[in-house]
This record gives structure tokens, C-alpha cells and sequence, in this order.
């Protein structure tokens, strides 16, 4: 399943993340992919404030993962790929713990480097900009591309989200 939606602000891709976050549960893997600066981690944020997590969310850039308690049986882990160079490199973050440890919610930026590596069902969500005729960025294109059939169901269960919400 295949989801198209344009966000005209960094406050309606966070609130697309905290309504994403009512259809992900433990064990599930997001992967973000997209440009420098096209909105991620405002995502990841909405995902986490969803999760009722009250911690400064920022992208784990130089630290590459970052871990959260969202309660007593559950982890919030916010990895960023951005330095890596190749899956190689995967094997000395300790990512691996979490991908299947089926406790852990876990999102990936820059998550299209590792997806052939990654052997579990994942929901890719790619951001990217919308240029006006002034040539600035002004909107962001997300799209919601799902990997397997259980991902479809959470995807069609996150569209009724939306329309409810007339998004």
C-alpha cells in the first residue's frame, strides 16, 4: 500500500507522526529516508510525542542511536544512518538488539541504506521537498510505501486516522 500526503508545515508532519504512532506497536521498524533537512526528525519527533515520551527528541546524528523508555516494557530507539558508509559498519552500533527484539519501536533515518539488510517486515516513509514558483521549499511530499501485508493493514487503519481527522 502506497500513501501520498503533502505537509504544508513542521507542525503537521509532527502531528502525522503522533497519528502514525496509533498504529505502530512493539516490535515494528520505521525507516525515514529523504533529503538533508526534509523533515525526519520532526516526524520521528511526532511518532515519540505520540508515545506520550517527554524527552527533547533530536537526531542522534553523531551518536547514531539513541534509546527512550516508553514505559516499563516497551523502548523508543531513534537511530540516524547519516554517517554510516556501508551495513558494515551496523554490526558496532548495536542496532541489531533492537531490530528483533520485538520490544522495541524502532525508526531509522536515512533507514534506505540498511533496508536489503533489515530481515523483518518495515514501513518506509520517504520525505521530500515541494519547491514553489519562487524556488523555495515551502511543503514536504510524504509517502507511506509498505513492505508486507501486515503493514498494509496498519496503513489502511492510519488512513481512517486521517480522514477522520479530514486530513
Amino acid at each position: 500500500m502506497r500513501i501520498e500526503i503533502i505537509s504544508n508545515s513542521s507542525i503537521f508532519t509532527k502531528n502525522l507522526g503522533k497519528k502514525l504512532s496509533r498504529v505502530i506497536s512493539k516490535g515494528d521498524i520505521v525507516l525515514f529516508s529523504g533529503e538533508l533537512g526534509g523533515g525526519k526528525t520532526t516526524f520521528i519527533s511526532g511518532i515519540a510525542e505520540g508515545f506520550d515520551l517527554k524527552e527533547n527528541l533530536s537526531s542522534p546524528s553523531f551518536t547514531i542511536l539513541n534509546e527512550y523508555s516508553i514505559d516499563n516494557w516497551r523502548k523508543f530507539i531513534h537511530a540516524d544512518l547519516y554517517r554510516l558508509e556501508n551495513t558494515g559498519e551496523i554490526n558496532g552500533i548495536g542496532l541489531d538488539d533492537y531490530l528483533y527484539d520485538d520490544i522495541s519501536i524502532v525508526c531509522i533515518e536515512w533507514g534506505d541504506k540498511i533496508k536489503d539488510y533489515i530481515e523483518k517486515e518495515y514501513l518506509e516513509i520517504n520525505l521530500s521537498y515541494l519547491i514553489d514558483k519562487s524556488n523555495i521549499p515551502t511543503k514536504r511530499k510524504i509517502i507511506f510505501n509498505s513492505s508486507s501485508q501486515y503493514w498494509d493493514l496498519r496503513l489502511a487503519r492510519f488512513k481512517k486516522i486521517l480522514e477522520k481527522s479530514g486530513e
